[in-house]
């Protein structure tokens, strides 16, 4: 598991500290990799201020990198379901581990 956003890597340090995180956190902090995704927020986002930054989203991508699972919301205050984001990875490991 890993998780990716355009913070600075301090920013990743200080949040995985506050949270006891055990995987590691990904800075996009140049924004090479968000416009992959499609969910960057363009000068036209519902939410004034947040151009340049990305869509809260959580994508499940199995082991030959398909993604199996994904939520986006425009909201930013608006946390994912985390009992669906462990049903999403938990299926992942039964499909892959058999």
């Amino acid at each position: 598991m890993l998780g990716i956003s355009v913070e600075s890597d301090r920013a990743h340090t200080a949040f995985a500290n506050s949270l006891n995180l055990e995987f590691p956190l990904l800075s996009d902090f140049n924004r090479k990799v968000l416009p992959n995704f499609g969910i960057a927020y363009t000068e036209d986002a519902p939410f004034r201020g947040f151009y340049g930054m990305s869509r809260r989203a959580v994508y499940v991508i199995d082991p030959e990198g398909t993604i199996r699972w994904m939520w986006i919301t425009d909201d930013p205050l608006v946390p994912p379901d985390v009992e669906e984001v462990l049903k999403a990875l938990t299926s992942i490991l039964r499909w892959h581990v058999g």
